[in-house]
């Protein structure tokens, strides 16, 4: 695809999210230092056998990425200037102008998949950053049956297609400072219909709002765990910092063994932008056990 045309109707529109009914329980997850403490600045880390995918942009191209629909300067950029480089020499930038429909994104794949992962990225928002009310901003870990299903919305996953969950942040129709306050913004075979009679992502959100501030850096990850076919027992987890905010367990992301999570999704997509708005990105890593914030430095 030249363009984002193919993610439309994910992007296009938010309802009324609806909270569903998936509840943390059991032992907590861990926080704080995690694999990357071995790794002073991130330095090796691709190397490690729970590792599955690392990107500091260092390399000053995007060719680790899965370009599929043709994101080219200025929609998404390397930049090398502070502060919109959170550690090294080069971040990602995501741009995206005033107007209807607008997004810009960093797709990458994974064949045959994965039971769980966890994903942790570095964001900066612009410190005029205003979404509005409705954007997608953020991280999406996601299993797709076939590529171009990623973006497909108001539809139910059936069990056997795909499933998708973003850490994005929410303004609650403006009740929220932009950018707003995290939650997951979930597609999956048990989600509830909106009120409007549509199919739009459902809401895991923690009891207390945690919000995102403007123009710094915040380390945000997320965690997905597949659940064994014919039981409700996979889960979803995010962080902030370092720090748990939230964990969802009872999930039933598929029927059938094959389907696993095989995409991560960084994405800017702005329902209504008042403004042009920019979204930075830095140090991304994804492996099969919690990461934890990057270690500045050694002691």
């Amino acid at each position: 695809m030249s363009d984002m045309t193919g993610k439309q109707l994910l992007l296009s529109a938010i309802a009324l999210l609806i909270a569903p009914t998936a509840w943390s329980a059991g032992p907590a997850l861990p926080e704080g230092p995690g694999l990357s403490a071995k790794y002073p600045q991130d330095a090796g880390i691709a190397r490690d056998p729970k590792v599955v995918f690392a990107e500091n942009f260092e390399a000053g191209h995007l060719r680790q990425w899965d370009d599929t629909d043709g994101n080219k300067p200025p929609k998404v950029a390397l930049v090398r200037t502070r502060p919109f480089v959170h550690a090294g020499k080069v971040a990602a930038q995501l741009a995206v102008p005033a107007g209807k429909g607008v997004g810009a994104d960093l797709t990458k794949w994974f064949s045959p998949g994965h039971e769980q992962l966890f994903a942790r990225w570095y964001c900066r928002f612009a410190k005029d950053y205003d979404q509005g009310n409705l954007h997608h901003a953020g991280g999406n870990l996601v299993g797709m049956k076939n590529h171009w299903l990623l973006g497909v919305a108001d539809r139910k996953p059936d069990g056997t297609d795909r499933f998708s969950t973003g850490l994005e942040t929410w303004r609650d129709w403006k009740r929220n400072a932009p950018p707003g306050e995290l939650f997951l913004y979930t597609y999956y075979p048990d989600m509830k219909r909106d009120p409007d009679g549509h199919y739009w992502g459902n809401s895991f959100k923690p009891e207390k709002k945690t919000l995102l501030q403007r123009g710094r850096w915040h380390c945000l990850e997320m965690m997905v765990k597949m659940n064994d076919v014919g039981r409700a027992n996979g889960e979803q987890a995010f962080w902030l910092d370092g720090r748990l905010v939230g964990h969802f367990r009872g999930i039933r992301w598929r029927t059938v063994a094959s389907l696993r999570i095989n995409g991560f999704w960084l994405l800017l997509y702005i329902h209504d932008s008042p403004q042009p708005n920019h979204l930075w990105l830095d140090d991304v890593v994804m492996a099969k056990e919690y990461i934890g914030p990057r270690r500045a430095q050694a002691e």
